[in-house]
């Protein structure tokens, strides 16, 4: 493979940059510090800080730039909000600074509660908990989830033992996740749907079929009704393992039962195909996706566009390109620039001007560039 197409699979491979949020629209011309000062006027209306998509996604914004100065000056700022909203609000703060990769600070903020005159909660300890695993400080789970329960006489619930299945799962240590599912029927906590995704996700997902599969009949076994949410890991796992046709059945099983596919179920098989430089196949469940009204995102895209490069089919990656632009699927320039350098190296230049030309008339301009043809 050439070092351009190296490079391109590589872009692809990153996270994108996040979506853009109200404040960014509001002050998109200004730098993050304008940015927090305008927040911070913003929030003095109740409305606004009920609504917690503009926090999230300032916060993501100023912390994909690094500015965690930034992001303790806006979250302290919140503070004096604390004493007057719900519980929630200061639940949110907290979950915050986890996402945010702060968890000292997230820790620091809980063990204030008392001086903010809210007394610390289960849901503000549940979001300690994800804050932690958010910030992966793994050694500090135990500990939060083993002794502030009892010194803080808060009952923990199905929420708390989800976040900390988690935390084990990221960690990779399934064994520990399973042994909670005793725990939580011992003291009469019945384990959810999304305690049972949690696992599923982590075996599947790490290739672990058998423990997957034993895990799914358990499952069963308990009366849970899985959903498109629980099927799609086990899709992943099967495919990981290039078992296309077992696939195929799982998702016949999923039609018969009445669930329906999604974005995700089809990426899994769009994935394996890449994955395997089948290129006709990939671009067959590609067009499915399509056929069944579900949306192509980030993943389909990062996938596809780089074998339909490497294949020469240059028009389909074209246009994966304008319309990832068109559904704000791609933030940042670096894999649209790439996807611009290797058509142009192919002598595509018209397709290449097309997108550049494309990402300057969209209401936030990608700068893009169109470099001299080879």
């Amino acid at each position: 493979m050439s070092s351009v197409l190296r490079r391109l699979r590589g872009v692809f491979a990153k996270p994108p940059p996040r979506t853009r949020t109200r404040i960014d629209h509001l002050s998109g011309r200004h730098d993050l510090e304008e940015v927090v000062a305008k927040f911070k006027k913003l929030s003095r209306s109740t409305h606004f800080r009920r609504n917690n998509v503009p926090y999230e996604k300032t916060v993501r914004r100023l912390a994909y730039h690094q500015q965690f100065a930034l992001i303790e000056d806006l979250l302290e700022h919140q503070k004096q909000y604390v004493a007057r909203s719900s519980d929630k609000f200061a639940a949110r703060l907290i979950g915050l600074y986890g996402k945010a990769g702060m968890f000292e600070h997230a820790r620091k903020l809980f063990d204030e509660m008392p001086s903010l005159t809210r007394r610390p909660s289960l849901v503000h300890l549940n979001a300690l908990l994800a804050a932690c695993v958010e910030s992966k400080k793994f050694d500090d789970v135990d500990e939060i989830f083993r002794l502030l329960p009892e010194k803080l006489s808060l009952e923990i619930d199905v929420c708390t033992y989800n976040t900390v299945i988690k935390g084990y799962c990221v960690m990779g240590d399934l064994d520990s996740a399973l042994s909670l599912l005793d725990e939580m029927e011992n003291k009469g906590i019945k384990p959810n749907l999304i305690s049972w995704n949690t696992l599923l996700e982590a075996s599947y997902g790490n290739g672990r079929l058998s423990e997957g599969e034993k895990i799914w009949d358990l499952m069963v076994s308990k009366n849970v009704t899985p959903t498109v949410r629980s099927y799609n890991p086990r899709l992943r796992g099967v495919l990981l393992q290039n078992r296309v046709t077992d696939a195929v059945k799982l998702l016949d099983e999923m039609r018969d039962k009445g669930i329906e596919a999604d974005t995700h179920s089809y990426n899994a098989f769009i994935v394996g195909c890449c994955r395997n430089g089948d290129l006709d196949e990939a671009k067959n469940w590609y067009w499915r996706l399509m056929e069944s009204k579900c949306n192509a995102d980030r993943v389909t895209v990062s996938a596809l566009v780089p074998l339909l490069c490497e294949k020469g089919d240059y028009e389909l990656a074209h246009r994966l390109c304008i319309e990832a632009m068109d559904q704000k699927l791609l933030r940042g320039t670096d894999t649209l620039q790439s996807v611009v350098d290797f058509l142009v190296r192919e002598s595509k230049v018209e397709l290449a001007t097309e997108i550049v030309e494309h990402g300057k008339a969209k209401k936030t301009p990608y700068d893009l560039k169109l470099p001299q043809a080879a």
